[in-house]
């Protein structure tokens, strides 16, 4: 039999030493279990997002010592694990193949990912047509070519690879393919992962041994981190999504005589081979017993707001603990936004109590007094627009769920300031007149103490703004888009709302239900206010931003789908005018979490103009 192993795990860009630390933990575990091979994700040595670091010499220089170090401590078992390579003057998204105490050779990533949240061909070159040289030595070296291992074909396949025709296993008949990969999460996309590795294991009679990144690794892409084995189309081990520990090791035993006849028998079925199955964490000590194929092979919910709590709560505690901060702070309006953003920070800090050992718990923490914990703290700010019903949703909403809660009054302020404009203009100021000035002041004289008060906290404001809004810029620049971190910045409303109604069944709190269900209202006007009123349906507002962003779709498409819906062509006018003025509002918009197939972030997934003449 022989033992293959997948891991996730938990790493920081440029955090040399702590990367190393824990693919040396993951090793020792590995060893323990008796993995005799094992892959690791995708430039898990220096960190998959680097970004413009990957442009400096020494940032490779402490990848290849981290290499070297990391080989020296092979013996007894093979690794695949992922750094930058430079060679030749160029760099690449490489792999390397450790095993006995030294560095057997590279492989080279052949397509790189330059859409959406990827950027890869900006630092990266990809793998060349000819051999080339190892670094360091005079010897070629192996870059997405099969190469022998203990008498097994072994394939090397890095992320992107996989997905694009004529992949590194397609021209090879190995028996053991192992793929590195830093594959961020999105909704509903852990099912086309794992259907990658039943085909792939079933179509190329292989044993496909699948890594990946966990966590949150660099501020805005989150990783599930869920390790996969694969063999004759069946998930034969698999680590748990979403973890908090450091690290997940996935383990499989498959029959080597299995593996040797898929060496010639490729087209043909071959007989199940006697499979022991095991998940392990980094953290805890092997189960007595091991998981069960059925247990492994789980099928994945259909509704995707289970895994988007999970990885938002997930990015948040580690946005929370590697900035080295103490808690978070929402202003809690009463509506759906402000309420979400509330949930998910207190479910971070909740499991991650409950799921952490106490001594990596504290470890993650070390920057705090032993007696602290951080939390959540939320404030009403009512100015006379406020009403006494959004009051009372928040308050209830904030007991149900054991978040400390605040009310300021801020109306006084607001007036000081409307006095002082008033004696410049010359004029009392009116809504008639000043609409929109008056409404942004509002929104803007509550975020100086929310700012206080998390500098005085040492703790995160999180900004409250939903997708729909950053398309449409219907948000208060330096008002209710202050903040410096925006986990629900990547999901559109109506999609905010249907998870809202789940997750107040979900975790019993029917507040949560009572907000998602109430109007949607900004309260800086005297008379009533809708968000859908000064907008459209919000539905309406989520295809058309999906059509024009993802879809790539044209105005006057836009204008031919609202004529097929039957539906004012205002709405689409609208809606591309907002987005035509709002550039510059995305351009000063917190850091959000990719949890969809696309999000607005201008610095990654969506990079459009300020000034342009779309029409």
């Amino acid at each position: 039999m022989l033992r293959v192993g997948a891991a996730s795990l938990r790493t920081t860009p440029l955090d040399f030493s702590g990367n190393l630390e824990r693919i040396r933990a993951i090793l020792h575990q590995a060893r323990q279990l008796g993995v005799e091979l094992i892959v690791l994700p995708e430039l898990c040595l220096s960190g998959y997002e680097c970004g413009d670091f990957f442009w400096h010499p020494w940032v490779v220089e402490a990848a290849w010592e981290s290499l070297e170090k990391l080989a020296s401590e092979t013996a007894g078992i093979a690794v695949a694990v992922g750094l930058p390579l430079a060679i030749g003057g160029d760099l690449h998204n490489a792999a390397a193949f450790v095993a006995e105490g030294r560095i057997w050779g590279f492989s080279l990533k052949r397509h790189l990912p330059h859409t959406g949240v990827f950027y890869e061909p900006r630092w990266f070159r990809p793998a060349p047509a000819e051999l080339l040289i190892e670094p360091r030595s005079q010897q070629p070296a192996a870059y997405a070519l099969p190469f022998v291992w203990r008498g097994f074909t072994v394939q090397i396949e890095i992320c992107e690879d996989a997905w694009q025709p004529g992949r590194p296993l397609e021209q090879s008949r190995a028996q053991i393919a192992l793929s590195l990969n830093a594959s961020p999460f999105e909704m509903r996309k852990a099912a086309r992962r794992r259907r990658l590795v039943e085909e792939s294991s079933y179509r190329y009679h292989c044993v496909y041994a699948y890594a990946n990144l966990l966590g949150n690794e660099a501020g805005k892409l989150l990783y599930e981190g869920e390790a996969l084995i694969g063999w004759e189309g069946q998930l034969i081990g698999a680590t748990p999504r979403f973890s908090y520990e450091d690290g997940l090791l996935a383990w499989a035993d498959i029959s080597e005589a299995a593996l040797h006849r898929s060496s010639y028998k490729q087209s043909a079925p071959l007989p199940q081979p006697v499979v022991l199955v095991k998940s392990d964490s980094l953290q805890a000590d092997p189960p007595e017993t091991p998981l069960s194929a059925s247990a492994v092979s789980a099928p994945l919910a259909e509704e995707p707001w289970e895994e988007l709590t999970e990885a938002i709560a997930m990015g948040l505690w580690d946005y929370l603990w590697k900035s080295r901060s103490r808690g978070f702070v929402v202003s809690l309006s009463g509506g759906l936004d402000s309420a979400a953003c509330a949930v998910l920070a207190h479910l971070a800090l909740r499991w991650a109590q409950e799921r952490l050992p106490e001594t990596l718990y504290r470890k993650r923490l070390s920057y705090l007094p032993p007696e602290q914990v951080p939390q959540v703290y939320t404030f009403y700010q009512a100015t006379a627009q406020s009403s006494t019903e959004t009051f009372h949703r928040a308050q209830r909403f904030a007991q149900e769920v054991g978040l400390p809660f605040y009310r300021w009054e801020l109306q006084e302020i607001v007036e000081a300031y409307e006095k002082r404009i008033e004696a410049w203009l010359g004029r009392p100021v009116s809504w008639e007149e000043d609409d929109i000035a008056r409404q942004n002041l509002q929104a803007r004289v509550r975020v100086p103490g929310l700012w206080m008060a998390a500098n005085l906290l040492g703790a995160i404001l999180l900004t409250t703004s939903n997708r729909s809004e950053l398309s449409t810029g219907y948000s208060t620049m330096d008002g209710d888009s202050a903040g410096g971190l925006a986990p629900i910045a990547g999901i559109a409303k109506s999609d905010l709302k249907a998870w809202a109604l789940w997750a107040a069944e979900r975790f019993g709190w029917p507040s949560l239900r009572a907000i998602a269900e109430a109007t949607p209202t900004a309260e800086l006007r005297p008379h009533p206010q809708a968000d859908e009123t000064d907008l459209m349906p919000y539905p309406l507002l989520g295809e058309l931003e999906k059509r024009l962003i993802l879809g790539g779709e044209s105005p006057a498409a836009l204008l031919a789908y609202a004529a097929q819906k039957q539906f004012p062509s205002e709405w689409a006018e609208k809606f591309v005018r907002l987005f035509r003025i709002s550039q510059w509002k995305r351009e000063r918009a917190a850091p959000a979490f990719h949890v969809d197939a696309y999000d607005m972030d201008p610095r990654g997934a969506a990079r459009f103009p300020i000034l342009h003449a779309l029409r």
